[in-house]
């Protein structure tokens, strides 16, 4: 049993040996921590937690045929809940929050999104959990709070949650996950249990992906998963948009960035990523530029390895553009990338179109060092 975990449909086998072990000695804490980088299926990994606890036979076997194991699954259960950030209560349409769960019980792994709205867990949200731990447990064994991003928790949140896993009722558990472990409070991370995520194989994303998209182009996922950074979440965005047409013009932003006299097609190509609303546009613009060079910067010290490049089927431009220009600064490059990524995500900074011409200016100096 312990070789095959609870549920191995959503992998990470050594976590769930070690939960499996803790349940078996009778010594499961009352709160976990899975952290690790985002997309690699944490909160998938919690659900299938709480239907274990729930509905695991005395010999650790789960029964998928519980009526409480699809209740969790779909987020019905009455002693089981999951949390996420949302938009402030007074940007906050009931419907908005209903299409949210109705997204997450179509497909755990996808993201949540509330387009163009700030969001964050509130005080609010940890009162309520709060209020519910008091009550007994209604038809599970345990009481399971899942408590995902938790790095969003506003400070006074994050403070509320403490009180709760200081004195937590006998039979409540809480699961937090996060992709950014630095941002949760010492002082909480000290009370639970950490389990580390790492991401998913290629075959184990690809699975998981025809499970809940079986029409997907099967010749296309590899590549999409590559360019996801091995992100399942990404991945799922990338479903609907053409990103391989989103790549070609993070290439020819390239080109022109090389040679920046020809400012007037640069500047179509900034215009045309720097329009929408969302910043969608210019963050897709961003990650293609930024696994390029990280791709670049594998080549330089890892030559004999190019199945682990993200751009793998861009193998031979990827060579041709090192050896053009072999003594840019890809460190400085890759890090003028990401400060315009941080800069992009700050919305008060109302001008993508002068966060991508600065970019430009930039990285024509790093590419052409001398």
């Amino acid at each position: 049993m312990d070789k095959v975990g609870f549920a191995p449909e959503v992998g990470h086998l050594e976590n769930q040996i070690k939960i499996i072990q803790s349940w078996k000695q009778k010594r499961f804490p009352h709160a976990l921590l899975f952290y690790g980088p985002e997309g690699c299926g944490k909160d998938a990994f919690a659900i299938s937690v709480a239907q274990f606890i729930n509905c695991a036979s005395p010999e650790g076997i789960v029964d998928r045929s519980h009526p409480q194991y699809q209740k969790i699954a779909t987020f019905q259960h009455p002693d089981v809940k999951i949390v996420f950030p949302t938009p402030a209560k007074t940007n906050l349409k009931e419907k908005e929050l209903d299409a949210a769960y109705a997204s997450l019980r179509e497909n755990p792994y996808q993201r949540v999104q509330f387009p163009g709205k700030s969001t964050f867990i509130s005080i609010d949200t940890i009162r309520e959990l709060k209020s519910e731990a008091r009550f007994k447990v209604y038809e599970g064994r345990r009481k399971i709070f899942i408590i995902s991003q938790a790095e969003k928790m506003r400070v006074e949140a994050a403070n509320a949650l403490l009180k709760l896993l200081e004195e937590p009722p006998e039979n409540l558990m809480l699961i937090l996950t996060t992709s950014s472990i630095y941002k949760i409070l010492p002082t909480i991370k000290s009370r639970c249990q950490l389990f580390r995520f790492h991401k998913l194989s290629l075959e184990e994303i690809e699975t998981i992906v025809q499970r809940y998209q079986p029409d997907v182009d099967k010749d296309l996922l590899p590549v999409l998963i590559r360019l996801s950074g091995y992100n399942i979440k990404r991945v799922f965005d990338f479903l609907d948009k053409d990103i391989l047409e989103v790549r070609e013009a993070a290439l020819e932003f390239l080109r022109k960035v090389v040679l920046i006299h020809r400012s007037q097609e640069l500047l179509k190509i900034v215009e045309s990523f720097s329009g929408t609303k969302d910043r969608e546009e210019a963050r897709l613009l961003l990650w293609m530029l930024l696994l390029w060079f990280q791709d670049i910067l594998y080549l330089k010290y890892h030559i004999e390895d190019k199945e682990k490049l993200y751009n793998y089927d861009k193998l031979d431009s990827l060579e041709s553009f090192y050896k053009y220009l072999p003594k840019m600064d890809i460190t400085a490059v890759v890090w003028s990338i990401e400060t315009a990524m941080e800069q992009l995500k700050d919305v008060r900074n109302f001008n993508p179109l002068l966060i991508l011409t600065d970019l430009a200016i930039k990285l024509n100096q790093h590419l052409r060092q001398k």
